[in-house]
């Protein structure tokens, strides 16, 4: 199998498979937020649990002010997080994260990448950075999860770790705006769940006659 992204997939095989998606899926609306802090909070309460996990500490954090919620001690930030789980990380990451937020976002130019940013801050990796400059702040890249790796590899046919991740945001990234990154990500985390799964559906899967695992 091939290991490498952008040297074997061009263009059109990347937009075609996103059209395929798309006819299929229709638009997803992923992540709807009212302010970019909700998708920041999410994108660190959604790490090592599920987003169903997560999104019942999203909504109770969102209807405090910021200034407050850097105030609130751990017994209470527990309470208000308790479905996401590793407690005591996440609410250290949480407060760098919301600290950030509050002193830093409103002032960074617009041509900054908000990712390098992100990525200064303890307990945001590059999957929640790219989650978080993709559908906060509209900026053109691409989290690249375990969903996408194992989908690309098995459609393309090629043999992608984690050691490709900056391989497979670039080409992605420039490739489609951020709107499109933002669909295709979804999608791809769509048919994940529905066909891509650890143990695939390949027989009842709507790609079967394109897909490299064939």
């Amino acid at each position: 199998m091939k290991s490498s992204f952008n040297f074997f997939i061009d263009f059109n095989s990347l937009f075609s498979l996103f059209k395929d998606l798309s006819s299929y899926y229709g638009y997803m609306y992923w992540w709807p937020a009212e302010k970019p802090l909700e998708v920041v909070e999410g994108a660190i309460l959604a790490q090592n649990t599920t987003w169903k996990n997560a999104e019942a500490s999203v909504k109770r954090l969102n209807n405090i002010p910021i200034d407050e919620l850097l105030k609130i001690d751990e017994r209470e930030f527990r309470t208000l997080i308790k479905e996401a789980g590793f407690y005591s990380r996440k609410i250290d990451y949480l407060r760098n994260a919301i600290s950030f937020y509050s002193n830093e976002i409103d002032n960074t130019p617009s041509f900054i990448s908000i990712r390098d940013e992100l990525l200064k801050i303890r307990g945001i990796g590059r999957e929640t950075a790219d989650s978080i400059a993709l559908y906060a702040f509209n900026q053109r890249t691409f989290p690249v999860d375990s969903y996408s790796i194992r989908f690309f590899n098995r459609y393309f046919s090629l043999n992608l770790g984690l050691k490709n991740y900056d391989d497979i945001r670039v080409t992605l990234s420039g490739i489609f705006n951020s709107m499109m990154l933002m669909e295709f990500h979804a999608l791809i985390v769509e048919h994940s769940k529905n066909y891509c799964r650890k143990k695939p559906n390949c027989e009842n899967c709507f790609l079967k006659e394109k897909c490299g695992n064939q």
